[in-house]
């Protein structure tokens, strides 16, 4: 270890890096790319499929920019499933530090878990999908007449429009969204009766996806408006996939209530033997209590951010996630909240707004509610 953080200890870090194929040549051009953890191995995943994720699985992203001066900068997402496994999820961790260690410590990592995603993930894509299952799931390898039926959710505002899959319950309807019923050679589009023009578009357009998908084999296909409409045969089949028309379906969906919380700014140290996460400030943050020699976490209750100071150490570097989990579970709060590490001089806006008081989280953003 004695020379654990030295130049050559970087470049060593960096050659086992470039002899992962997957990073081969990557992060040269302006864009995306997404690769699974299959097994402990990273493999690209489709490009017709961004935005599609499995609940079962683990994925890392690379966003590639251009800033104004013409240099490139990256953002390096890793993104657990909530039934993702232990393994596949510290592979993706390990493999992010890997992935960051080949562009030269330049990205800034986000880790993103399902249901409490960032703003900065999901604008990333233009409609974002969740599907259950995982890697063996192999969905569309299926024959339509031996598909299981799904119920797809389709919520959201504009571009911000998200689909996840839901149980087939009645109980997952509402009026205010829409919803598409896959039932292999049948397509129901379940429109709520206060369901948005966008949200009716978004289900319309992923109808005609599954339509192309299969290459003429889809029989039918029917757009239900609302509990109300009635007097067609096939309506009464796609209540038949709910054990029945229910009496009355929920207004909308209930929203996820997001408690209030305190800005409030930690100084990560190792100087005593053992790691300490102690409390600098709280309520207005100082941007002068950040130290270059060192490490800290800000906590902006819907997020996290782990800021790595230039003098800090490599251990600080590269165990941040680890920390800012370990802070989340000594707070007693839930390891869904999204945390970013950022390195001193490359801190996204999102950082600094944070210490101007401004909402900075997951999708419960634009309603937190924060003590100063």
């Amino acid at each position: 270890m004695a020379n654990y953080g030295s130049e050559e200890h970087k470049q060593m870090r960096k050659d086992a890096a470039e002899k992962e194929p997957a990073w081969n040549g990557i992060g040269q051009e302006k864009g995306m790319q997404i690769w699974r953890i299959e097994k402990f191995k990273v493999k690209s995943w489709p490009k017709d499929r961004y935005g599609e994720f499995y609940g079962g699985d683990s994925y890392i992203i690379l966003h590639t920019k251009v800033n104004d001066e013409g240099k490139k900068t990256y953002d390096v997402f890793f993104w657990l499933g909530s039934e993702t496994s232990q393994d596949e999820a510290g592979t993706a961790a390990y493999k992010t530090v890997e992935l960051d260690d080949y562009l030269g410590d330049e990205p800034v990592q986000y880790r993103e878990v399902q249901a409490n995603e960032s703003k900065k993930f999901l604008n990333l894509f233009p409609k974002v999908t969740i599907l259950e299952g995982g890697m063996e799931s192999g969905f569309r390898n299926v024959k339509p007449k031996d598909y299981k039926p799904r119920l797809l959710h389709v919520s959201g505002f504009k571009k911000h429009v998200q689909v996840y899959q839901v149980g087939l319950s009645a109980d997952n309807l509402n009026n205010s969204d829409s919803f598409v019923l896959d039932a292999g050679l049948t397509i129901f589009q379940f429109n709520g009766s206060k369901s948005s023009a966008w949200e009716k578009r978004k289900a319309n357009a992923i109808v005609d996806e599954l339509q192309a998908s299969r290459h003429g084999k889809v029989k039918t296909t029917l757009i239900i408006d609302g509990l109300e409409d009635e007097g067609n045969k096939l309506i009464d089949e796609f209540w038949g996939h709910f054990g029945g028309k229910p009496n009355a379906i929920k207004d909308c969906e209930e929203e996820k209530k997001t408690p209030d919380y305190t800005l409030s700014l930690h100084h990560i140290s190792d100087a005593s033997g053992v790691m300490e996460i102690n409390e600098v400030c709280s309520g207005k943050l100082d941007k002068s209590k950040l130290d270059s020699d060192d490490a800290f976490i800000l906590d902006a209750g819907g997020s996290l951010f782990v800021w790595i100071g230039k003098g800090a150490n490599k251990t600080e570097k590269r165990e941040a996630m680890k920390y800012a989990v370990r802070y989340l579970t000594d707070q007693g709060r839930g390891n869904d909240v999204p945390i970013a590490r950022v390195m001193e001089g490359k801190e996204p806006k999102e950082f600094w707004d944070a210490f101007a008081g401004k909402a900075v989280g997951g999708r419960g953003a634009s309603s937190q509610q924060w003590k100063k």
